[in-house]
């Protein structure tokens, strides 16, 4: 695989790869309604009062759903019908 020298906030597409490249292989590890908890880190914003997410998948998609729960980070969970999380032992 050839590496881009240049800088990758640069050129938007490669961004847009890098994203679905790393969505499809969260797809493949996680089982499906199986997901994992996430802190946002200093510069990502998905909403105002978002601190924290679920990523998940489902029907072999992943999804990234708000985390209302007070929930470690790295914490398995699966996803239910409703969408309410509960973890995994």
């Amino acid at each position: 695989m050839e590496e881009n020298q240049s800088n990758p906030t640069e050129n938007p597409q490669d961004l847009l790869n890098a994203s679905l490249i790393f969505a499809r292989a969260l797809s493949l590890i996680l089982e499906d309604s199986q997901g994992i908890v996430v802190d946002l880190q200093k510069g990502v914003e998905v909403g105002s009062d978002v601190e924290k997410v679920i990523v998940f998948r489902h029907q072999d998609q992943v999804h990234i759903y708000k985390c209302d729960d007070d929930l470690v980070e790295g914490t398995a969970v699966r996803m239910s019908n409703t969408e309410k999380p509960s973890e995994e032992n």
